[in-house]
C-alpha cells in the first residue's frame, strides 16, 4: 500500500475554542445517579472518533479533551433544535466566529444518556475537518466535566465513568488537574528540562494532532530563562483549526531534552511554537501510556508502557501545510532552502509519490514520511511556473 503523505505535518490540527463570552456551557447531567461505560473508538489520522446516538440515531463524533461539544448543522435540523444565541468563538488558530448555542435534550455515549447538555453548532456545509474525518460533531470537556475519563490506546477504549472504584489508577502518583473556562478544560503542569528546568501549563488537548506544541508567549519566557533554546525559525504557516488556515507569523522549532509527566520522563522532544494562547498536549501521547483524567478529584494519572519514553524526534528544513486543496510549503527553516523555495509553492511529488493524485482527505488521515523518512527527495512547483527538486534530510 501507497503510505500518504500528511497527517503528522499539520502540528496544529486541533480544534480547542475560546469562548467571547459567558455561557451556560455547564449544564446537562447524566440521566443515572452511577454510571460506568466502555466506548470503543477508531484511530483515525491520531483522532479519537467515537460513536454518539442521538434522537436513536448513530453519529461519528471527535473525542476531543480541548474543545466543548459541538454538532453539526444537519444534526441540529435532524433534531430539531432551536438555537437559543449567537456567540463569538475563537478556534486553535485566534481565528474567530460566531455560532450557535443549542441545548440536545438527550445524548448517549456508551451505555450513558446525559440530559440537556449544551452544544455549538457548526453551520458550515463544506469542512476539511468533518469531511475528511467523517465526523457530525465533538464530544468536548464540557460533557466530561463531573466524570472520570480513562483511555487505554491498546485496547481502543475510552472508560467513562463516575466511580472511581471502577477504574485501576496509581492513588500514590498523580498531578492537579486545574478545569478552566466555560467548557471546562484541563489543564495539568508539566517540567521541562535543559540547561535549567521549569514548570509549564498546558492544555490536555486529545484533539490535536502530535505530541507537544509550545505556545509562542510560553516560549519567549522559557527562551529567556535558558530552559528551551530554538533550533530555527521561519516565517508562514503551518496549522490548520476548525476556522482555516494560521495567518502567517514567525515561530521557533524548538528542542526539548526532556519532559516530565506525572513522574515519568520523556526525551528528545521536538516541536514547534503555535500562535495559540497556550501549550497542549495532543493524541500522541497515546503511543506512550494510558491516560486517566478525574474530572471529579480533579487529578490526572498517566500510565506508561515503558520505564522512559525516548521519542527521538527530529526536524525538517521545511513544513507543508494544505491551502486550497493542495500540498503546498507552509514554513522555511532551512535558510539554505530559501534561495530556492518559496512559502505557497505547491509540492506535487514525494518519494515519486504523485500528491497530485491523491484524495486531499486521506493526505490528512494517513501516515506521514514527513515524520517517518530520515530522507526525502520532493518535487515542487513555484508561482511561476517551474518544476523543481530538493532533498530533505532530518537534523
Amino acid at each position: 500500500m501507497v503510505r500518504q503523505v500528511l497527517s503528522s505535518i499539520f502540528l496544529l490540527l486541533c480544534f480547542n475554542f475560546v469562548l467571547g463570552q459567558k455561557t451556560t456551557f455547564k449544564t446537562g447531567k447524566p440521566t443515572d445517579r452511577t454510571y460506568y461505560t466502555q466506548i470503543a473508538y477508531d484511530n483515525v489520522g491520531g483522532k479519537l472518533i467515537v460513536p454518539v446516538v442521538i434522537n436513536d440515531k448513530t453519529y461519528k463524533f471527535l473525542f476531543d479533551t480541548g474543545a466543548p461539544n459541538l454538532i453539526s448543522k444537519a444534526i441540529a435540523s435532524d433534531i430539531a433544535l432551536r438555537d437559543s444565541k449567537s456567540i463569538s468563538v475563537s478556534d486553535a488558530n485566534q481565528k474567530k466566529q460566531l455560532m450557535n448555542l443549542a441545548t440536545i435534550p438527550f445524548l448517549t455515549i456508551g451505555n450513558v444518556t446525559f440530559k440537556n447538555t449544551s452544544a455549538l453548532v457548526f453551520m458550515d456545509t463544506n469542512n476539511l475537518v468533518f469531511d475528511c474525518y467523517e465526523v457530525d460533531g465533538i464530544i468536548g470537556s464540557n460533557l466530561l466535566r463531573k466524570s472520570i475519563v480513562q483511555i487505554r490506546p491498546k485496547e481502543r477504549i475510552i472508560v467513562l465513568t463516575n466511580d472511581r472504584k471502577k477504574i485501576e489508577i496509581d492513588t500514590n502518583k498523580g498531578v492537579d488537574l486545574t478545569l478552566r473556562g466555560n467548557q471546562s478544560s484541563p489543564y495539568i503542569s508539566i517540567k521541562l528540562k535543559s540547561k535549567k528546568s521549569a514548570k509549564e501549563d498546558v492544555l490536555i488537548d486529545t484533539g490535536a494532532s502530535g505530541f507537544y506544541d509550545m505556545c509562542k508567549a510560553n516560549y519567549r519566557v522559557l527562551e529567556q530563562h535558558d530552559v528551551v533554546q530554538p533550533v530555527a525559525s521561519g516565517l508562514g504557516t503551518s496549522s490548520i483549526g476548525l476556522f482555516g488556515n494560521s495567518d502567517q507569523d514567525t515561530q521557533y522549532q524548538v528542542k526539548i531534552p526532556e519532559m516530565e509527566i506525572d513522574g515519568h520522563t520523556f526525551k528528545n522532544i521536538a516541536t514547534i511554537t503555535s500562535g495559540d494562547d497556550n501549550s497542549r498536549l495532543g493524541s500522541d501521547i497515546f503511543e506512550y501510556g494510558d491516560l486517566t483524567l478525574d474530572f471529579i478529584r480533579k487529578r490526572v494519572y498517566f500510565h506508561p508502557f515503558a520505564s522512559e519514553s525516548n521519542l527521538m524526534e527530529r526536524h525538517m528544513g521545511l513544513t507543508p501545510t494544505v491551502e486550497n486543496n493542495k500540498l503546498v510549503v507552509g514554513m522555511i527553516w532551512d535558510d539554505s532552502l530559501s534561495e530556492t523555495v518559496n512559502l505557497g509553492d505547491e509540492i506535487v511529488k514525494v518519494n515519486a509519490i504523485d500528491v497530485t493524485q491523491l484524495n486531499i482527505c486521506k493526505l490528512l488521515t494517513e501516515h506521514s514520511p514527513f515524520k517517518t523518512s530520515e530522507i526525502l527527495d520532493i518535487t515542487l512547483i513555484n508561482q511561476s511556473g517551474k518544476t523543481y527538486s530538493l532533498t530533505l534530510k532530518k537534523y
